[in-house]
């Protein structure tokens, strides 16, 4: 039976620190043995089914990304089915060691027992999250505040370097005969991917499946966004250039690209945040070891810090995964009084709409349903709005989401609504942001608003489904709270 040296590409469409394919490589160079790179195109990715949420924007970037990765190899493999019964059928016919980088979610390690339960031996390699997820507070408890955790695991995160990069000069592809009965086999490349994949768009609110196609006739504009490692490397280098000084000042003003929209590569593994970190450093020096230095750039200490925050939302979900559907805060499951499911269900479709009468809401969600992304300041706002304002259970706000966005990571993305509805981790007193002082804060000339509303629409008078004064007493009560409770909540 032939031998090959597996490496099943999950969401890590790089060379660079790639741990699992440079452990494959070197396994396939050390033995003489074949490489086999592979993808498992996935049934529940080839469906348009809200139960298991792989939104357009997925499909899209999976189709243009996928295939030019796979370019970088002499012969790349794509397996249509599920995962780890695509591999089990392979293993009929091949001696096959696995090579895989390690994800968060509890449908990665399911994947992993069936392999190792149907004698498949694999290596599973430290990768999304970088920091030690056994890290525990001074007391074995798992950290649930932000920055404690970011103080504890702070010198580590810095420290960890990227893995070399793969020679494959000496290393032989093996391509999959025809004649071998198996699963399905799709080509890698873009005409193949975008034929089995629906173009169809919806989500879930509850038990009801919701037509995105219904509410945005137009499919978003996704041709400007990146798709592959050297794009992704070219954008970041000129943002640490161009953007990374002012970072801490510029990232929450509305109208200015002072983010580093580095959140698609993170998100699909096109880069690992520790080649973001020590590209940083090289540009900046090793200051920043030491964020509390007066000569390091603070630009650059929050953009680590903000990468710490993903890391966080991760190591949350990975000792957590009921996350999803489930508030991290115990004294809120079951508890919040979210408005009746109809007003609820009616109330969701203005706001995907953009049409709750806040106008930086309204923008916001218009700049998702054209691009396929949002503001990140944008996402707190619409959160805080969709739940403290309009009474609508914050699950529903994240299935949207994760129909919509490009750059979706589950981790950040429940992270996200679980912190804007007031139910995750990291509590404080109940947030309630009010989208007149964020308009004013952050898009002071309007800009924003402007480009996603158009002018006339900005400048004419609407009055919001519910008026903010009479949604924050309404939201205080929601939460079981009052003014004169702990819990006090204040304006944003």
């Amino acid at each position: 039976m032939q031998k090959l040296a597996v490496y099943w590409s999950r969401r890590d469409f790089r060379l660079a620190d790639n741990p699992a394919l440079f452990e494959a490589a070197e396994k396939a160079r050390t033995e003489g043995i074949p490489l086999l790179p592979l993808f498992v195109l996935e049934d529940y990715m080839c469906t348009d089914d809200p139960r298991f949420q792989f939104g357009y924007p997925s499909r899209y970037f999976l189709a243009h990304a996928l295939p030019l990765f796979a370019k970088r190899f002499p012969h790349f493999s794509v397996l249509k089915g599920k995962g780890a019964e695509s591999i089990v059928s392979l293993a009929a016919h091949y001696n096959v060691e696995v090579y895989v980088n390690e994800d968060v979610y509890p449908d990665f390690y399911k994947q992993v027992k069936k392999l190792t339960r149907a004698g498949v031996v694999v290596h599973v390699f430290k990768d999304q999250l970088t920091v030690d997820r056994a890290t525990k507070t001074g007391t074995g408890k798992h950290y649930s505040v932000f920055t404690p955790f970011k103080k504890a695991v702070w010198e580590s995160f810095v420290q960890t370097k990227p893995c070399p990069t793969p020679d494959f000069s000496e290393v032989s592809f093996y391509a999959l005969p025809p004649e071998i009965p198996r699963q399905d086999t799709i080509a890698p490349t873009l005409e193949a991917l975008t034929a089995a994949f629906p173009q169809t768009r919806s989500c879930m609110a509850g038990d009801t499946v919701i037509s995105i196609d219904a509410l945005h006739a137009e499919k978003p504009k996704l041709d400007l966004w990146y798709t592959s490692e050297s794009e992704a490397l070219s954008r970041f280098d000129s943002f640490l250039k161009e953007g990374m000084s002012g970072y801490k000042d510029n990232r929450d003003t509305l109208a200015k690209r002072g983010t580093s929209q580095m959140s698609l590569a993170l998100a699909w593994g096109l880069l690992s945040a520790r080649t973001l970190v020590s590209a940083t450093q090289v540009h900046f020096g090793e200051s920043l070891k030491n964020p509390f230095s007066s000569s390091a750039d603070h630009g650059a200490v929050h953009f680590i810090s903000e990468l710490i925050w993903r890391e966080f939302y991760k190591y949350l979900f990975f000792h957590n995964p009921a996350l999803m559907y489930e508030e991290f805060q115990e004294r809120f499951r079951g508890k919040v009084q979210w408005v009746a499911p109809e007003v609820a269900h009616q109330r969701l479709l203005l706001w995907i709409q953009g049409r709750t009468g806040y106008k930086v809401v309204d923008a916001a969600m218009l700049e998702l349903a054209h691009t396929g992304w949002m503001h990140n300041r944008a996402r707190m706002i619409v959160a805080s709005v969709l739940t403290k304002n309009l009474g609508v259970p914050w699950q529903w706000g994240q299935e949207y989401f994760r129909a919509m966005l490009i750059d979706l990571d589950e981790a950040s993305n429940n992270g996200g609504w679980q912190w804007g509805a007031s139910v995750g981790a990291d509590p404080k007193p109940i947030r309630i942001f009010n989208p007149y002082l964020q308009a004013e804060n952050y898009d002071k000339e309007g800009a924003y608003q402007k480009k996603w509303l158009g002018a006339d629409r900005f400048l004419s008078e609407v009055e919001p489904i519910v008026p903010h004064k009479e949604a924050r007493a309404t939201a205080l009560a929601r939460y079981g709270l009052s003014e004169k409770r702990d819990g006090f909540a204040r304006d944003f």
